[in-house]
């Protein structure tokens, strides 16, 4: 995971613009234990760009823009050197681009939106589940808002889509589709493009005996996407308990009442600690909304 990126003024070895994605923090002292280090291996290494330096635990990549400036991206050290040297070079070319039209200020100004692209990638969550179940009114959960007063079935291509949470250097797209079972020959598709799955049961009997034919069809068609059971409608008298829940189907199952914003925390940690799990991410014993970004739209 990248952690944050540096623009430095060569001369003075000051900062120009920063970002940060993560808990970890980069004192100024590492930075500059990374530029001598640096100096020390160009000495033997024109040319080599690419090569990476371990400082206290992070890994360092940089790039020069110019005579002027150098690009930092302070990364995990499990971080693959191909990859992120891939991301540093586009991103040094388009800043390096942006200098040539537009005066320091601007970059500065602009300095995040410029280095996004180059650091952000997306973690595709999808909804799944019988329709009627909640997965339209979860995803209005997730972001705050009220649920729709009554039930409007998602229809086929129609889906509701959210991609504006951001969670460390990823953008999490969500998405539910149609549940309905004339629509279910196209499930394979949205399986197989998804990152991880959420599949969403009503917490009946007879719809977790359905969410069990469906989440077999999901090992069969996407075995390696993690599977996360959502046991929502809790709160309704046929209920039965999500560890009840969880040895019927056979995977991991938590409660919710998607229709009540005090289940909000709930289901924000829930997506928090299976995108954590999923990228390999350690999450520190802070609340789930000082790690989850929600960007406004553009």
């Amino acid at each position: 995971m990248i952690h944050s990126t540096v623009l430095l003024r060569k001369k003075s070895a000051r900062a120009v613009a920063t970002t940060e994605y993560w808990t970890v923090k980069v004192p100024r002292p590492d930075i500059l234990e990374y530029l001598e280090a640096r100096s020390e291996i160009g000495e033997v290494s024109k040319g080599r760009e690419d090569i990476s330096l371990t400082i206290k635990g992070n890994k360092y990549f940089g790039r020069d823009l110019g005579k002027d400036y150098h690009l930092i991206f302070v990364t995990d050290v499990d971080e693959a050197d191909r990859s992120v040297n891939e991301r540093i070079g586009s991103a040094a070319e388009a800043i390096e681009d942006v200098l040539k039209e537009k005066n320091l200020t601007y970059v500065k100004k602009h300095y995040e939106k410029l280095v996004k692209p180059f650091v952000h990638s997306k973690l595709k969550i999808a909804l799944v589940g019988e329709g009627g179940v909640g997965k339209t009114t979860t995803l209005h959960l997730l972001m705050g808002k009220r649920p729709p007063e009554q039930y409007i079935p998602t229809i086929a291509l129609g889906m509701d889509v959210i991609d504006n949470i951001h969670f460390a250097t990823y953008s999490l797209v969500l998405w539910d589709f149609a549940g309905q079972e004339r629509f279910r020959k196209l499930w394979k598709l949205y399986f197989q493009g998804a990152d991880i799955v959420f599949l969403l049961t009503d917490s009946t009997l007879r719809n977790i005996l359905v969410s069990k034919d469906i989440y077999s069809m999901i090992r069969r068609d996407a075995p390696n996407v993690p599977v996360v059971v959502i046991a929502n409608k809790q709160d309704l008298p046929n209920a039965l308990d999500p560890s009840i829940i969880e040895r019927l189907i056979g995977a991991e199952t938590h409660p919710l009442v998607a229709v009540d914003l005090c289940y909000r925390d709930d289901i924000l940690k829930i997506l928090l600690d299976t995108a954590a799990r999923h990228v390999n991410v350690r999450i520190p014993d802070v609340p789930p909304e000082d790690l989850l970004q929600f960007i406004d739209d553009e």
